[in-house]
């Protein structure tokens, strides 16, 4: 993490690579999302669309198999295929379906932030709402350049629906923003990652909780300025912290408790049963002791570890801005801001804005992308 957040790409790409290639095959999709993130930051879109075309296929085969689902409830909790939680299947798709839409491609784009607006709306218990923003208000643009302004508005009015939903819920963001309110406007889409995201940890007495973990904030807002003038501050259309803790707007409570209860239990009435037969020196003695040792295997076999692999180089929170800029070349500056003015960092490219289409670019607040990468041709 010290590499990337010091913008020490082909470091990371390094990484990445090696761990495809010797680390756990069950981690092969976390590690494509990493690598096809790290592509994508480098400019390199035609390795990162192939990279997380290939990681949104492992994660959205939801069902396991029957080998591997036994593994999971007497081995570790880790020794299952990562798949992703909701917003790490969600941020996938959203990066798929850039991909799609700089080649020209706003139907495959849309299809891309609608699984992944679907994978937002998983839940163990089953009828979650989705709260994710960005997907909504990002498959509206899209069907506006596929001309398709019913589905659009559609999408839209999802979006702010989204975004009252998870603002009220405690998000970072806003439910009345100009973005919001005219979704329609600007032909230059300025899509901002602010920070590094939450964390996954284990907690509990057998550490069967996976609790997530916020970081500090390093940037809270942005603004962008086009050939030198402001244009606006962008707005939080998802936040990730948020998104990591709920489902729904709802917050959840730790993960895998019930492995930890199945443990203690087991292990108590083992060494009870034990006890008993050491003691009973009747005909019962012999079931006891085979059913307290049966118990006791039983507990030493539970692994109820929390599995807390998870997509660590994503960001804390996504914002956008959409502004009209005349079509030809221009400079396009943005300010990543922190609280009260400790932190900034600003970065400057040039892009080449078409007419009749829109152009979507993705800002990261990090070091070392001070170049359009995904600019369109």
């Amino acid at each position: 993490m010290g590499a990337f957040e010091s913008g020490d790409f082909a470091r990371i790409e390094g990484f990445f690579s090696h761990e495809l290639e010797d680390g756990d095959p069950d981690s092969r999709a976390l590690f494509l999302c990493g690598l096809g993130q790290t592509q994508l930051l480098r400019g390199d879109r035609d390795g990162a669309l192939r990279t997380l075309s290939e990681a949104t296929r492992i994660m959205g085969a939801w069902a396991t198999g029957g080998g591997e689902a036994a593994g999971a409830i007497v081995g570790e909790e880790a020794s299952k295929t990562w798949k992703g939680d909701p917003h790490e299947k969600a941020m996938a798709a959203f990066y798929l379906g850039l991909l799609h839409w700089w080649r020209g491609e706003p139907d495959n784009a849309r299809a891309s932030w609608k699984a992944g607006i679907l994978a937002d709306a998983e839940s163990e218990e089953g009828g979650a709402q989705s709260d994710f923003t960005l997907l909504f208000w990002l498959a509206g643009r899209a069907s506006l350049e596929m001309g398709l302004r019913g589905d659009a508005e559609g999408y839209f009015e999802e979006a702010r629906k989204a975004q009252e939903l998870a603002v009220g819920g405690g998000s970072r963001g806003a439910s009345s923003a100009p973005i919001l309110t005219d979704p329609s406007r600007g032909n230059v889409i300025v899509l901002a990652e602010l920070g590094i995201g939450p964390r996954k940890v284990q907690s509990g007495d057998y550490a069967e909780l996976a609790v997530i973990r916020s970081r500090p904030v390093q940037f809270d807002r942005a603004e962008v300025f086009v050939d030198g003038a402001s244009v606006g501050e962008t707005t939080a259309l998802v936040d990730l912290d948020f998104q990591a803790r709920t489902r729904g707007g709802k917050e959840m409570e730790g993960i895998r408790k019930g492995k930890a209860v199945f443990k203690g239990v087991t292990g108590v009435a083992g060494a009870i049963l034990l006890m008993e037969g050491l003691d009973d020196h009747g005909r019962g003695s012999r079931d006891k002791l085979i059913a307290g040792g049966a118990l006791l295997l039983a507990s030493l076999l539970t692994r109820p570890e929390a599995d807390v692999r998870h997509w660590e180089t994503l960001p804390q929170s996504v914002h956008a801005l959409a502004v009209d800029v005349p079509p030809g070349r221009h400079e396009l500056r943005i300010r990543f801001d922190g609280p009260g003015d400790r932190a900034r960092l600003e970065q400057f490219w040039t892009i080449d804005v078409p007419d009749g289409r829109d152009t979507v670019v993705l800002f990261r607040s990090l070091p070392g992308v001070n170049f359009p990468p995904n600019q369109l041709p």
